[in-house]
């Protein structure tokens, strides 16, 4: 017997059948199949970008007690460069791990955790600062909302492998029509872990009714490294391009003077970040704050548009608007020549195609100002997610 907590975050939706999320222009599918026997629910899922060839894999089982849950799950994640990029000479990037989740519900809507997880790292280029080294760490998270919300649950729990929609609108959020999430990462450099800092994430989500069909999404995202080290000696130069030299086009990013693990830095660009910007090591550091707002109008709500076995229920027009900033210094935050601002438009669409639920996203962002060391990217991004 659950208690009315733990309940709460109990998987509600049928999964006898694999759900699937596509993103473009990265390429990306996402299949995951999920089987619920009484309090157990156990899952698999298997990520590839077409174009890179990345291919990632997930295997977690999750037990509901009565007043807690706990999550086991173990991962293998290889990345290969981009394709697109002009930086040729980029290797592969392996990550491989397992972690233990436990959640602590308190009501429906508050929630504690606390997860430990091992990463293993390894690099083709076996130069680098974070080649061959175990990233082990503990995180304390809070959570107010509900716990469908993929996004906050990767603040307080597991990062990988989760859903990233590039919209907000058909995102369960909570009561109050309020979201929050909070989490303290500590990492230690004991028991067979390389590094050692502590690292702060937390965000907010509100939505605001406008009128009775329109709406405005908006979120404000921060995180720092509360106390980190530096590599010391720092990296000397080395050749990078692979032309048989060191020059003035060989300089060494500023991530690897920071003994951190580069997936732990915050990045400002991407999906659920600023939607123009590109999510290369340009945009990354130790401290960044970000805010968009989306708004939504119905451009039609509630039909029955029938194209071939598709049913289309719903299309929204969206304006979005988003700024922040990122840096390796607190004091590089309120810098205004470090402040990127962007804009753009795009729709949200509800159809459905026998007993899936299908949601398209699509739009197209362009950088307003930027510092001229940040990347901004193509301006499209898309995405297809099914809910049976």
């Amino acid at each position: 017997m659950l208690s009315d907590a733990a309940s709460g975050t109990y998987e509600r939706r049928d999964q006898s059948l694999p759900s699937i999320n596509l993103y473009l222009p990265e390429g990306q599918a996402s299949v995951r199949l999920r089987k619920l026997i009484k309090n157990v629910l156990f899952e698999s899922q298997i990520d590839y970008e077409f174009v890179n060839g990345d291919i990632s894999t997930f295997l977690r089982y999750k037990y509901y007690a009565r007043n807690f849950t706990y999550r086991l799950s173990v991962f293998d994640s290889i990345d290969f460069p981009d394709i697109t990029s002009s930086d040729s000479t980029r290797e592969f990037e392996r990550v491989r791990g397992g972690l233990l989740l436990l959640g602590f519900p308190r009501d429906y809507n508050n929630r504690w955790f606390f997860l430990l997880q091992d990463d293993s790292l390894s690099f083709g280029d076996v130069n680098r600062p974070d080649n061959r080294k175990n990233n082990l760490y503990t995180k304390v998270g809070y959570q107010y909302g509900t716990q469908f919300d993929e996004r906050m649950n990767a603040i307080v729990g597991e990062q990988r492998g989760r859903i990233t929609p590039v919209l907000t609108a058909f995102r369960e959020i909570g009561p109050q029509k309020t979201g929050i999430a909070a989490a303290v990462t500590q990492s230690a450099g004991t028991l067979g872990g390389d590094y050692t800092y502590t690292r702060f994430e937390a965000e907010g989500l509100r939505r605001f009714d406008l009128t009775s069909t329109s709406f405005v999404f908006s979120r404000l995202h921060v995180g720092s490294f509360l106390a980190r080290d530096e590599i010391n000696p720092p990296p000397a130069p080395r050749d990078r391009n692979g032309d048989g030299k060191i020059d003035e086009t060989d300089v060494t990013p500023q991530w690897e003077f920071f003994d951190i693990p580069q997936s732990e830095f915050f990045r400002l660009g991407g999906r659920e970040a600023l939607k123009s910007i590109k999510t290369n090591d340009d945009s990354i550091g130790t401290h960044e704050v970000h805010l968009t707002n989306e708004l939504f109008f119905p451009i039609f709500r509630n039909r029955d548009y029938r194209v071939g076995p598709l049913y289309w229920n719903t299309l929204y027009g969206i304006g979005y608007v988003g700024a922040g900033t990122v840096g390796f210094k607190v004091n590089e935050l309120v810098k205004t020549s470090r402040l990127v601002v962007d804009a753009g438009i795009g729709t949200e669409s509800a159809i459905t195609f026998r007993d899936y639920d299908i949601y398209f996203s699509v739009i197209y962002a362009r950088a307003l100002r930027k510092p001229d060391g940040i990347d901004e990217g193509n301006g499209f991004r898309f995405s297809i997610r099914t809910v049976r």
